[in-house]
């Protein structure tokens, strides 16, 4: 199938500062992610890779949507928001995340995301024309039946217990099983695939597979450099679609809000920083350090305040600046 080039749009506007001297959009963020999987041909040969599908095994119908919403009541309403929500024509369920900032709860929201998933994923199944043409006592006999689902968390930080690997899987396992050296799921439909960005550190030479390259991609297309295709048609054409000059004023301004809600709070927090330690050396007491750090923490909310951020968002983001404080 030949891929075609993105059409270079025509700006109004310069680039925004925050992006010159790039070649591409960095898709750690938000906005340049998803207009890299934009694309079912790119999702699928994305998900091929890290599912290491082969042949007859590959996805062969998909489709998806950005910012999928997922509401469940009970005694009160709760709702994720779900970057990526995929499906496939054999049943699978996917849920693909982005995650730029680091945070204590990573693991309970990996499994909260993951609940919401199974419940979406059960609905649509039970909602699906081949189990509603079911007999009736068929569809008894699968009243508990769960679709495959897959978690694939994308993360530009080390992950527990990662011990230095970039990609490591996650499933249910029994400790009996363990104890006697059997690794199998015991139930091998709910899958949690963890990629660390930081410790993917293969250089070009090294890149071997779907996989790899994509890997690449995401890792290096913030570099400043012109990236490879690795023979990838496919990983070309999306390359293409986060190449800054391909992009209109509207993508652009929105990957620039992106970058600068982290930017200028890591920035906003070293000067604070500095300030604190001048002040507390100029005044000889630990008061003043204390307050300089207390000062910046302050000024870096501040910054959140006024960002128009989810109240999600803001909770992150203190949370690591919280971390930071010595």
């Amino acid at each position: 199938m030949k891929q075609e080039k993105p059409i270079k749009q025509k700006r109004k506007n310069p680039i925004p500062e925050q992006l010159q001297g790039q070649i591409y959009m960095d898709p750690k963020y938000d906005t340049a992610f998803k207009e890299l999987f934009d694309s079912k041909e790119a999702l699928k040969d994305f998900l091929d890779g890290v599912l290491e599908l082969e042949g007859d095994e590959k996805i062969k119908n998909l489709s998806f949507s950005f910012d999928k919403t997922i509401s469940m009541y009970s005694a009160q309403s709760k709702k994720v928001i779900l970057d990526i929500f995929a499906t496939t024509g054999s049943g699978r369920f996917l849920d693909i995340e982005m995650q730029k900032a680091e945070h204590d709860y990573l693991i309970d929201r990996a499994v909260l995301y993951k609940a919401f998933l199974i419940i979406k994923g059960k609905q649509e199944m039970d909602r699906s024309e081949e189990f509603l043409a079911l007999p009736k006592d068929a569809r008894k006999s699968k009243r508990y039946e769960l679709p495959e689902t897959i978690s694939i968390w994308i993360c530009d930080f080390d992950l527990p217990a990662s011990k230095g690997e970039y990609i490591d899987e996650w499933a249910l396992y029994n400790r009996n099983s363990l104890k006697s050296g059997i690794l199998t799921p015991i139930f091998n439909k709910n899958r949690y695939i963890m990629i660390s960005l930081p410790n993917f550190k293969k250089s070009i030479g090294e890149v071997n597979g779907t996989m790899d390259a994509w890997l690449y991609l995401l890792n290096h297309a913030g570099d400043g450099k012109e990236l490879p295709r690795f023979g990838n048609k496919v990983l070309g054409s999306a390359l293409e679609r986060i190449r800054i000059e391909n992009a209109n004023d509207e993508l652009l301004t929105r990957q620039a809000k992106d970058m600068i809600t982290q930017d200028e709070i890591d920035t906003r927090l070293a000067g604070g920083m500095i300030r604190a330690k001048a002040q507390g050396l100029a005044e000889g007491r630990a008061e003043g350090l204390a307050e300089g750090r207390a000062q910046s923490l302050s000024e870096a909310l501040d910054i959140l305040q006024g960002m128009n951020l989810t109240p999600e968002q803001i909770s992150i983001f203190k949370a690591k600046l919280e971390a930071k404080q010595p």
